[in-house]
């Protein structure tokens, strides 16, 4: 026989189903393994069912077992994480941000060796985050004044912008976000690029933002929705049950002009708070309200005032109308009045109060004050017990009022004490071994409240409403509303000076000896931090004033840990001290710059001018090494002179920075010290009434010069070891004898 006659039916190629239905296993037909099968669909009341065969069966489960252990050891090692309260918090914010178990156990399975940085690695954790800050210099997507928009326009935008977002994003019934589009990314960075092409498909775009320079404030006749906005800027600020009348309990003696005292709260509540807050807002307002003590008191109130006044242009915010200088001085008198009367300090409000005075000198350039201040108000917080609640444990004697009050008040002192500390170099007033573990609560609905500009135009006060409403209180006409997040930032921010009470304790710990590598496991710990804040903070997601801050303290905190060792290199590393503080000292340039491009460097909060000076005086050291990086030196010294009109410190900055270039023989790029007049050899000696925290110009002459008689022109004090305090006495002129003292002759 041929082959042909010999040859078997073959079966072409074709699709093999591994597995086939019962009905189809019954019948020894082929079927196509889908669901239902083919035969079975051409078939009435016919069920295609499955049956998994035992090799199968065995192989599937295999694999899923093994990943059912594997998922077990990753969330066991989670929930130790958890249950050790070391890591905690961080875990928990890592969950809630969506990131998946397995993530998060492989983090925690890495030693800490794994986890230092090798490479020449910055300040931001991701690469993306240094993308962020660069875009930080682009300013946000532009909007339309009210009062140029169509009516068309308006209604078309409300309903497509945010989709189900709209409702956190307009804080004023009836009013429309009318912008023009741009696109976010689902990362974190921060792509703020003006845009002019079609309004995006995807919902997940960045609110809208304006340019507060550009602003336009001259309106001869503003339209309804102008004056609409004006009015409800306070109600956006304080709520809408707060109210300007107040009978029964007048909290300031220095005016009786309740409508200038309601916009100087807002005006605190919109720029400062709650940076280094030690009240919280919601409390505040109904003992405001209500005459209820334990929350407000005559002390706070003058002492937020004193601090409003510094966002305000108008000159009932002056104790001399004609002097800009005295901005909040009669508030701030009336609140060391207050202070120095009682007769009892151990109180919530006092501590707060303490707080936001030492704010305020701060601000003013006034060191010594502020320090005071804040060792106070930290002082206080201890002996009232208030960090045994933060540690978990109860105090000996119940301290009145509501928890979310004593944490905030402790949590404001911690963190202002700590942030003088790390700006001086100087262990903080709490002790080294603690364990703070119970944070401040996040509220939603406080978490979820809109945050909008607000501010005054410089013009007159009026205390008739409708005139008021021209000239007083109205939030940016550029759409910069956004959810506040401001519970998830002051949460975050009480980490974050947890890190930097570490770090006190290494560097300035007598007999510690620290070496390289407790310094990059440090510098470890707030990449770490940076990695695991919520997303709804990270640049990008996020841009008022206090998430800005925050993010200039992270890095000014990175720059200050690694100045000391500018000129030296980690042996064994690749990360050089100096390429960490000129990329430290970059961002914090870069958000300065965002932050003034968005809402002018006239409405900063008080800590800004320090970081400036710190990020500045970088730029000297690496402009005058090589020559390098004109332009952002020159941005320091322009930051700093664009706000002095409300920080006394920036002047002081400017002159420092200029006597620092002189004494290290820089030659400052033209634009730098144009308009310098003053003595600088003079003005940056140390004092006899301060300090001299920030005192650049100490020589020979400041030390005492022998045991005999003193002269007309030294400081008759006794002090034999020049870096031991000594007391602050005037001596100049006719101060001693003012005092009650006298030189002595022979």
């Amino acid at each position: 026989m041929d082959d042909s006659s010999n040859s078997k039916r073959r079966r072409g190629l074709g699709v093999v189903t591994p597995n086939a239905c019962t009905e189809c296993r019954k019948k020894r037909a082929k079927c196509d393994g889908q669901q239902p099968c083919g035969r079975c669909a051409s078939q009435k009341n016919a069920d295609c069912f499955y049956e998994v065969p035992v090799r199968q069966s065995k192989e599937h489960m295999r694999t899923e077992i093994e990943n059912l252990k594997a998922y077990q050891e990753q969330s066991e090692r989670v929930l130790a994480a958890v249950a050790s309260g070391d890591q905690t918090s961080q875990v928990v914010d890592r969950l809630r941000q969506g990131e998946s178990v397995k993530a998060i156990a492989e983090n925690l399975g890495k030693s800490p060796q794994e986890l230092l940085p090798r490479g020449n690695v910055t300040t931001y954790a991701r690469s993306r985050d240094h993308q962020a800050i660069g875009a930080a210099l682009e300013p946000a997507r532009f909007t339309s004044p009210f009062g140029t928009l169509k009516s068309g326009e308006a209604q078309g935008s409300s309903g497509t912008q945010h989709g189900d977002e709209q409702s956190l994003w307009t804080p004023w019934h009836g009013m429309s976000n009318v912008t023009e589009p741009i696109t976010a990314t689902t990362e974190d960075a921060m792509n703020w690029v003006p845009t002019s092409g079609q309004r995006p498909e995807s919902g997940n775009q960045l609110p809208a933002i304006g340019l507060w320079a550009e602003q336009s404030t001259d309106h001869s006749t503003p339209d309804s929705t102008v004056l609409h906005a004006r009015d409800q800027g306070q109600e956006a600020i304080l709520g809408q049950d707060f109210s300007g009348e107040h009978e029964g309990h007048n909290w300031t003696n220095v005016t009786s002009d309740n409508n200038l005292v309601d916009h100087l709260m807002a005006l605190y509540f919109c720029w400062e708070y709650p940076t280094f807050a030690s009240l919280s807002k919601e409390h505040f307002l109904i003992g405001y309200n209500t005459g209820n003590r334990d929350y407000c008191s005559e002390l706070l109130v003058n002492a937020i005032l004193a601090l409003g006044c510094r966002f305000s242009s108008l000159t009932s915010a002056r104790a001399d109308p004609n002097d800009e200088s005295s901005v909040g001085d009669h508030f701030f008198a009336e609140a060391k009045r207050l202070l120095s009367e009682e007769k009892d300090h151990r109180k919530l409000t006092t501590i707060q109060a303490l707080g936001l005075m030492s704010i305020r000198e701060a601000s003013s350039g006034r060191s010594s004050q502020s320090i005071y201040y804040t060792g106070q108000s930290i002082r206080l917080a201890i002996e009232m017990g208030l960090h045994l609640e933060a540690e978990g444990q109860r105090p000996l004697q119940p301290v009145p009022g509501a928890q979310a009050v004593r944490a905030a008040t402790f949590w404001g002192a911690f963190a202002l004490d700590h942030a003088w500390s790390l700006t001086l170099g100087r262990l903080p007033q709490f002790s080294q071994l603690s364990s703070l573990d119970v944070k401040p609560a996040i509220v939603d609905t406080v978490e979820a409240s809109s945050w909008i500009p607000y501010t005054d135009n410089g013009k007159r006060f009026h205390s008739n409403r409708a005139l008021r409403l021209n000239n007083l209180g109205a939030p940016l006409e550029r759409n910069c509303t956004q959810p506040s997040n401001i519970r998830s930032v002051y949460k975050t921010f009480c980490e974050l000076s947890e890190i930097v009470h570490n770090s006190l304790y290494l560097l300035y710990t007598p007999g510690s000896n620290f070496t390289s590598h407790d310094l990059l496991e440090l510098y470890t710990s707030f990449l770490h931090w940076y990695d695991l804040i919520p997303a709804t903070l990270r640049l990008g997601h996020n841009f008022t004033p206090f998430v800005l801050f925050s993010h200039m303290y992270y890095h000014y905190a990175i720059l200050l840990l690694f100045r000391p060792f500018v000129k030296l290199n980690l042996i064994g590393s690749g990360v050089s001290p100096r390429d960490v503080c000129n990329q430290a000292a970059d961002a914090i340039s870069a958000l300065v710059n965002s932050y003034s491009q968005l809402y002018t460097l006239r409405r900063t909060p008080s800590f800004v001018p320090y970081f400036v000076l710190t990020s500045t005086i970088v730029h000297l050291i690496r402009y005058g090494n090589s020559g390098d990086g004109a332009d952002k030196l020159r941005q320091g010294f322009n930051d700093l002179q664009n706000m002095r009109g409300c920080h006394g410190f920036a002047t002081r900055a400017r002159e420092t920075l200029v006597f620092l270039a002189k004494s290290w023989h820089i030659t400052l790029p033209e634009g730098c010290d144009d308009d310098f007049e003053v003595d600088l050899e003079k003005s940056c000696r140390p004092s006899s009434v301060s300090f001299n925290q920030f005192c650049a110009n100490v020589d020979v002459a400041d030390m005492m010069k022998g045991i005999g008689l003193a002269t007309e022109s030294e400081n008759p004090l006794f002090w034999p070891f020049p870096f031991q305090g000594r007391p602050l006495l005037p001596f100049e002129g006719d101060n001693l004898k003012k005092h009650g003292f006298e030189l002595i002759r022979e």
